[in-house]
This record gives C-alpha cells, sequence and structure tokens, in this order.
C-alpha cells in the first residue's frame, strides 16, 4: 500500500492537488488524501468546493503548522506532494521531513498551471524536492536546466495537466464566449477597463458573453488582484456606454461553463488549454503584447493570438484553433504520465531507504519565521498583514 499526503495553501494549488491526486490509477493499493495549511491563501468553503468537483478527492483537512506536523507523525505518508506557493512550500517540506523517525517521506513538488518562462525563484524554494512536475516537454528542459544550475536535480516528471478534459465530439457554433480572467496581467486599470469594453462590444455583436471569475470579494486567491472585473464594471459601465447586464460575471469550476456553443477569451489563463482541450475556439488576446511579463509567450506560436476586436469575425468564421505541433510541444502532448511510475518509484525508495537526507535549508530565515507565524496565527489576522506571494 502506497500512501500519497498532498499539503496545500491555495485555491489553484487546491484544484492541481486534487485533480493530479485523482487522475493516478485506481487499484494499485494507493491512498490518497489532501490537507489544507493555514495560511493568508488558505480557500473558501466555495473555493474548496470549486477545486474537490469532480474528483474522488475527500473535503481537505484544515491544519495549521503544529498540526501538520502531529498529521505526517500520524499517517506517516509514503510521498508528499507539496502543493503550494514557494515560502510555503518550503516551511511544508521541513515539517514533512522533521515530523517523525526514519525513513523521512519522499518529497513531490510543482506549479499548478503554465509554468513558463521557467521560474530561478520557484526553484529556489523547491531545491529539495525529490521528483518535480511539469506539464510540457518545454516546461521539462528548462527546469531541468535550472535545477542542474543549483547541483544534482531532482527526477523531472513529465504528465499533462490533469484538469484537461477530453474533446467534446460536436462544439456548435459559437453562441457564448467565457472571458477566463488572469490575476495579474493586464495589471494596469486602464487595461482592464479596455478589456471590459471589447467583451461588451463582443456582446453587442450577438454573443452572450461571460467572466468567469477566479474569486468572489473577500476570496484571496495566490495571486489576487488589484483591479478585480467585477468591480470594475460595476464602476465604468455607464461611462463605457453599456448596460449593466451586456456583462454577465460567473463563478464556479471552469468546467461547468466550457459547453458546446462556447469560446474561450483570455490574456494568459491556463483556461486557454482547458479549452483547447476540449476542442473549443480559443483566443488569446495580444492587445497588450506578447512577453514574459504578460505570461502569454507560451502561446506565441500557438496559432490562436489575436485582438479583442477581432473575435466577433473570428467566432463568426468558426474562431481559431491550435496548430498541432505547438499542441505536442506544450501541454497538449500525447505522452503517457510518468507520475504513477514516479510516485511508486519514490515510496519503494522511502522503503528501502534510499532517500536522501533532506535538511531544507531556508532561501530566507526572516521569510521562512513570517511564514510559520501566518499558519501559528487565526488566517483572519494572518490575512491582515499578508504581502502578495512569492
Amino acid at each position: 500500500m502506497v500512501s500519497v499526503l498532498a499539503v496545500v495553501d491555495s485555491d489553484s494549488y487546491l484544484k492541481w492537488a486534487c485533480t493530479t491526486l485523482d487522475r493516478l490509477p485506481e487499484g494499485a493499493g494507493l491512498t490518497r488524501s489532501v490537507a489544507v495549511v493555514r495560511s493568508p491563501l488558505m480557500p473558501s468553503a466555495d473555493q474548496v468546493a470549486a477545486a474537490v468537483a469532480g474528483t474522488a478527492i475527500g473535503t481537505p483537512e484544515p491544519v495549521g503548522v503544529a498540526g501538520l506536523g502531529r498529521l505526517l507523525a500520524r499517517r506517516r505518508p509514503d510521498v508528499v506532494l507539496v502543493a503550494a506557493t514557494g515560502p510555503v512550500a518550503e516551511m511544508i517540506a521541513r515539517v514533512a521531513v522533521r515530523s517523525g523517525p526514519a525513513p523521512r517521506p519522499a518529497l513531490v513538488s510543482g506549479l499548478p498551471g503554465i509554468a513558463l518562462p521557467a521560474s530561478a525563484t520557484a526553484v529556489r524554494y523547491r531545491r529539495w524536492t525529490d521528483a518535480f512536475v511539469v506539464h510540457s516537454r518545454t516546461e521539462a528542459v528548462a527546469y531541468r536546466d535550472l535545477f542542474d544550475a543549483h547541483g544534482p536535480g531532482p527526477r523531472i516528471v513529465l504528465t499533462r495537466l490533469p484538469f484537461l478534459a477530453d474533446p467534446t465530439d460536436d462544439p456548435g457554433p459559437v453562441r457564448r464566449v467565457v472571458f477566463a480572467p488572469q490575476s495579474l496581467v493586464p495589471s494596469d486599470r486602464a487595461d482592464r477597463v479596455r478589456v471590459l469594453d471589447g467583451l461588451a462590444r463582443v456582446a453587442a455583436a450577438g454573443y452572450e458573453v461571460l467572466v468567469k471569475l477566479r474569486a468572489r470579494a473577500g476570496e484571496r486567491q495566490t495571486h489576487n488582484e488589484a483591479y478585480p472585473y467585477d468591480a470594475l464594471w460595476s464602476d465604468e459601465h455607464r461611462d463605457l456606454g453599456h448596460p449593466a447586464d451586456a456583462v454577465t460575471f460567473v463563478d464556479g469550476p471552469m468546467g461547468e461553463w466550457l459547453r458546446p456553443g462556447t469560446a474561450l477569451v483570455t490574456v494568459s489563463s491556463t483556461a486557454a488549454l482547458e479549452s483547447m482541450a476540449l476542442g473549443l475556439p480559443t483566443v488569446l488576446l495580444d492587445d497588450f503584447g506578447v512577453s514574459e511579463t504578460l505570461l502569454n509567450e507560451p502561446f506565441a506560436g500557438s496559432g490562436c493570438l489575436a485582438t479583442l476586436a477581432d473575435v466577433p469575425e473570428l467566432l463568426a468564421r468558426g474562431g481559431r484553433r491550435p496548430d498541432p505541433g505547438w499542441l505536442e510541444l506544450n501541454y497538449l502532448h500525447g505522452t503517457p504520465s510518468e507520475l504513477p511510475a514516479a510516485i511508486q518509484d519514490l515510496a519503494a525508495d522511502r522503503t528501502a531507504g534510499r532517500l536522501e537526507p533532506r535538511e531544507v535549508a531556508p532561501v530566507s530565515w526572516v521569510r521562512l519565521l513570517r511564514t510559520v507565524a501566518r499558519s501559528a496565527i487565526p488566517v483572519d489576522l494572518a490575512r491582515r498583514f499578508a504581502r502578495r506571494p512569492a
């Protein structure tokens, strides 16, 4: 029997962890569970429900830093999937390697969406990992190089993003446009208002337009939005000359909204990959350019870039479809997942005592102590002093 415990800190990592565990093969003597460590990023009850929807993973157990140590000592998992932002991931790893008698659990980590450009900061905070999960061939090369620059790197494990579904049989003519916000881009308020104005013009062309919010007011995200689209619309739609109901704001799992007859529009959200996987028309907006800063550079060769003003005409002609060569090199590749075998190998290494010792030296003692303190105090109080996560 192999036991895997995922420990998460935020909405996007929770969704990734639950769907990743859910995709592991059943009937192979595998137990799977999830715990949410207290932090300013801790997801709300609605975000938890959305993350576990459609999976066989039960409601995750909330724990503080001390409770996490007790949980790990009690369950003694073979593998800990560390699914959290950098400083919290480092804290979880330290607790995991110190939580009980040898042998320690194997440590697996990864990033929950499009992880390009490869992040040196992400690697520094995860130097301790035994295996690092990537979701494209391009990511595999980029992260192997970054880890190897710091010495012998972890096992790089290639799989697909676990929440990507199979194609629909008949996507049908487009009647509905779903816009997927990205928390960080565009960052300028005026640019976000420009997006809303463009979406309202798409609605005026005869399409139902939905903005699928990542969070409602008061809910935290892995990266918080400075200018939430629903608040901007409330403030600006009159000055833009659009009726209040031109654009509708919805929440819940993205899969609920990506149905036949739908097209997906975004600047750089991972939702674009969900849409492509379903075979739905997908548009990546290049109104603000294409760059690492805008997080849309990975889509440069996809064939799906266009301006917001072009969307109605594109949809009238059936929309954009991604380039097959780009799909194979990137996130919709056909390689079977390497994760099940990696989990079994790491569990066997733990049992046999072959895992190397891990000290998990902190990137910054000050940052680590701040992270531990925030996990030890009530969430509401921690959020009052929270900074944007790394």
